[in-house]
């Protein structure tokens, strides 16, 4: 039995639901910020700014694990067959294709709701890059969930979240080591996980760290995982006469898919060159500092002649 799809009133509701629901996550974490300093530009940048990353922290453990869920159901779930794989309504689950409906909604209204706080915000949380991205995978999203296009592609697509924590622990890092309040979070940071340093120095270091542990990460799943999506993909339209959507719809879906790679290919590229310069960073500190401190890998009493 096909499960039917939902009517424009339903999706023009869920879509208005969405970036509402987004928005207020915002609203409220910036009333609970609402007592942060605004001494200089970079407090206020990080006032600005702290709120969006707290709903992006939202955003991605939700995706990551509707992603991951989706993957398992259509990799390893019993979905063998490729119409499965690209129309979401060629499946005969009604909870599976609701769940998937919603996870594209989520996708989709969360992708207005940021697209709208970089412009508002623009450079704080992204240049154009960026910009490119969100405007991209805005009709990605808005296609695949008219159409239920590609599911498959849509839950490897979602785990690509999974880098993004990461990616918002080095934002807050970042910021605490840059302003005179937020020093002492660094302080207790360190102290918990045992390191030498402390202060800027330490927040140098644990920046480096999740540097490369987002650089790995991201390579994992935006790069392997999501090139692996593009290639089963690009197996199923081979082996399936795709008409459950229009071709210039199959089309747009795809460049933007191929695109997307690129994109990612480009970023991996520039978290690996800042990985680099903090590493440069971090052990030029090292080696300038009179009390020889160090949470590097090497010992602190070897002088370090080989640069990355």
């Amino acid at each position: 039995m096909t499960v039917p799809q939902p009517s424009a009133v339903t999706s023009l509701t869920r879509m208005v639901a969405g970036v509402v629901a987004w928005e207020g996550a915002f609203q409220i974490s910036k009333f609970f910020l609402r007592h942060l300093p605004e001494r200089d530009d970079k407090e206020r940048t990080y006032k600005r700014a702290a709120a969006s990353y707290i709903v992006s922290f939202i955003h991605a453990f939700f995706l990551t694990w509707a992603g991951w869920t989706i993957v398992r159901e259509l990799e390893f779930g019993g979905a063998s067959a490729s119409a499965e794989r690209l129309s979401l309504y060629a499946n005969d689950d009604a909870s599976f294709v609701g769940f998937v409906e919603i996870v594209t909604i989520a996708f989709f209204s969360y992708v207005v709701y940021d697209l709208l706080h970089v412009i508002d915000q623009y450079p704080d949380l992204g240049g154009v890059d960026i910009l490119a991205h969100h405007f991209g995978f805005f009709a990605a999203a808005l296609l695949a969930y008219a159409y239920g296009a590609y599911p498959l592609m849509l839950g490897w697509l979602c785990t690509c979240e999974t880098s993004t924590p990461v990616l918002n622990v080095r934002f807050f890092i970042k910021s605490w080591r840059e302003m005179e309040y937020t020093l002492p979070n660094i302080d207790a940071i360190a102290s918990m996980l045992g390191m030498k340093t402390r202060g800027v120095i330490a927040g140098n270091w644990m920046e480096y760290y999740v540097s490369v542990a987002f650089l790995w990460v991201f390579v994992a799943v935006r790069v392997i995982g999501y090139g692996y999506a593009l290639i089963r993909l690009t197996g199923d339209l081979k082996l399936v006469d795709d008409n459950f959507i229009p071709y210039t719809v199959r089309a747009i879906l795809y460049t933007l898919t191929c695109a997307g790679l690129m994109l990612n290919l480009v970023w991996s590229y520039k978290i690996y060159g800042m990985c680099r310069h903090f590493r440069r960073k971090v052990l030029k500190q090292r080696d300038d500092s009179d009390d020889k401190m160090s949470d590097s890998e090497e010992d602190a009493t070897t002088t370090t002649t080989k640069r990355s």
